[in-house]
């Protein structure tokens, strides 16, 4: 199954996306754009500009699993061992339980809870115990605590304006773009 998710909601195919069906089931009309997505074990997890939706039946339903997250409007999802983290406009949270419950992880990330024109958390990835959040424009971001605390580490970014993060081995690529500075891809071995 590969799952893809549109500003029109989440299709799946299940023959390599020769065609693809509408799985938006439970996902509110009016919004279903749709951010992210993130897969642990049986458990589909989607962003959208309507907060984070959970499937437990291969996407044919969803429910809104919202407790706890002071924005709805997600941006980031990622599955880090048992953790489910989410960005959003007003930062950064962690659910332990499948959803049920977050709480905010913010500790050390410029977040200015309310204001969309401050930083806002728009990439997660992980290497082994190391997750990184990449913000907009606030940079690339560290945890090697499970999101307790955060770090900058932006040594060499020439553009703080990170739209994407990913990992390949021990390998962290940046993509970054907007404001004032061109943008670029940034690697960083270390």
């Amino acid at each position: 199954n590969i799952f893809a998710g549109t500003d029109s909601g989440v299709f799946l195919t299940t023959n390599n996306g020769i065609t693809w069906t509408a799985i938006n089931s439970g996902l509110s009309s009016n919004y279903r754009y749709i951010s992210s997505l993130a897969v642990r074990g049986s458990y589909i997890f989607a962003g959208t500009d309507s907060g984070v939706f959970l499937s437990t039946n291969n996407g044919t339903s969803w429910n809104a699993v919202n407790s706890g997250l002071t924005s709805l409007n997600t941006s980031s999802l990622a599955v880090i061992g048992n953790n489910i983290f989410t960005g959003t406009y007003n930062g950064l949270f962690l659910s332990t339980n499948n959803g049920i419950n977050w709480t905010a992880a913010n500790s050390g990330l410029p977040i200015s809870l309310g204001s969309f024109d401050k930083s806002y958390i728009t990439s997660l990835t992980a290497i082994g115990n190391n997750i990184f959040a990449g913000s907009l424009p606030g940079g690339v971001f560290l945890s090697t605590n499970t999101g307790v605390s955060w770090t900058a580490v932006n040594s060499g970014i020439t553009n703080t304006f990170i739209h994407s993060l990913a990992v390949s081995g021990n390998t962290i690529f940046a993509g970054s773009g907007g404001g004032n500075n061109e943008g670029g891809i940034f690697l960083s071995i270390n």
